[in-house]
């Protein structure tokens, strides 16, 4: 057979062969997996890849049914033998790589468990096996929930931003009839490798490096099932847990192995949050002691005018009160970002739906200048903020980044409305977000 036909019948093979969608899983991630409930859920590697069914294509003469067949045949001996030659290795480039890291996050985890081992002698909750255990139940349970489309049980064990996105790719499967299944075949292998200790019982974090063998693939009523092609089985992942009010952990954050290989390098800080939490409230208290708060209408103190130059009026005005002072303005952006970080990285934990998912993490800012004055009653300030950090865009449906980048950081200027809730120096909230 002359090349032209081959061309043209391999062309035929790959058009009625060729996979209808691409599934994506639950999100956090910006590989393959994200999507299941389980490890994969919220950033695995398992969203965003692509299934493919088991059934066939028809149609045409007799000797095309053929040629078709005597293909199908060649391309399943050939995939039988490469299977073969790879059936001691991981399934995928993607795995491979993933786990290529897995001495370095055993060393990590030595390091973050005698830490978190000193911090459990003063707070029972950072007891490292009973956190370990924690870990490895929210992954499991959250496997099966998605399976099920158990909507109460992820409500229950996921921050509200996941549980919104994965939700949402619920839906998106629902509507198509499908149900995407995850079963675990063998673990989940669980390693501590970062944790932040925050101010008070509440907001502390802890993340963990997941690894389990599963099977993942799209069960449809009435059809072939759909089954990944690229055959990952043992994705790794990074699940952060958030501690709530009533001392419980759930996930706050899962992002897919590449995202989250931060988490093995960055520095191990037991007790920086609380010392960051320390200045902070030294500084505020010394611009309480400052502040004007008997004054009817604070912003005529100033001589100079909000309409023709905000910035140098909030400058003006923080000489006389100190909440005014851009030092006080930068810790209430710094908690904000702090939050969107903790939030899985998203802006959705605020009422700013991007048509993207936008991701934020280790944001330090730069400079902060006030634009405009918004409102006099209360007070509300728009500011620009020069910030660096990771930030970057992806997809929402396959996890997929768009613009920016997960690895590297890179400056960026954001503009928020902080509002002034009362008269404390702490009273400035941020109250609408938007990225320039």
């Amino acid at each position: 057979m002359r090349a032209g036909r081959w061309t043209l019948v391999l062309g035929v093979v790959v058009a009625l062969t060729s996979p209808t969608a691409a599934y994506a899983r639950a999100g956090g991630g910006s590989s393959g997996y994200s999507g299941g409930g389980s490890s994969y859920h919220g950033g695995s590697s398992y969203h965003g890849s692509t299934y493919h069914g088991t059934g066939s294509g028809g149609g045409g003469s007799a000797a095309w049914l053929v040629i078709l067949v005597v293909l199908a045949v060649v391309i399943w001996l050939v995939t039988k033998s490469q299977r073969k030659k790879s059936a001691s290795r991981l399934n995928t480039v993607s795995d491979q790589q993933a786990h290529r890291s897995d001495a370095e996050a055993h060393e990590r985890a030595a390091q973050v468990e005698a830490q978190v081992d000193e911090l459990a002698q003063t707070d029972a909750t950072f007891d490292v096996e009973a956190l370990k255990q924690r870990a490895a139940s929210l992954y499991v349970t959250a496997q099966r929930a998605w399976t099920a489309n158990d909507h109460a049980t992820l409500q229950r064990i996921l921050s509200p931003v996941v549980y919104a996105k994965w939700a949402e790719e619920l839906g998106d499967y629902q509507s198509r009839g499908e149900v995407n299944v995850v079963e675990i075949v063998s673990g989940p292998t669980v390693a501590l490798v970062d944790v932040a200790n925050r101010e008070g019982e509440v907001n502390d974090t802890v993340t963990f490096r997941i690894s389990a063998t599963l099977n993942d693939y799209v069960r449809r009523q009435g059809q072939p099932n759909l089954t990944r092609t690229d055959g990952s089985t043992r994705p790794v992942e990074y699940w952060t847990l958030r501690k709530q009010d009533d001392g419980e952990w759930i996930v706050a954050s899962v992002e897919q192995a590449a995202e989250g290989a931060h988490h093995l390098t960055d520095a191990i800080e037991t007790d920086g949050w609380n010392q960051k939490a320390v200045a902070r409230d030294a500084m505020l208290e010394v611009a309480d002691q400052t502040s004007a708060k008997g004054a009817t209408d604070v912003l005529s103190l100033t001589t100079i005018s909000w309409t023709t130059d905000a910035d140098a009026a909030a400058a003006d005005l923080s000489l006389v009160d100190g909440r005014f002072d851009k030092a006080v303005l930068e810790v209430a952006i710094e908690e904000f970002l702090e939050e969107w970080a903790m939030n899985d990285g998203s802006l959705d934990f605020t009422a700013v739906r991007t048509p993207d998912r936008t991701v934020m993490r280790d944001a330090d800012i730069g400079s902060v200048e006030v634009r405009s004055l918004v409102s006099r009653d209360p007070v509300v300030f728009r500011v620009a903020v020069a910030a660096e950090g990771l930030y970057y865009e992806v997809d929402r449906r396959t996890e997929e980044v768009l613009r920016g980048d997960a690895h590297h950081r890179r400056p960026v200027t954001f503009t928020f409305d902080l509002r002034l809730d009362g008269p404390q120096a702490k009273g400035w909230t941020v109250v609408a977000a938007d990225v320039a």
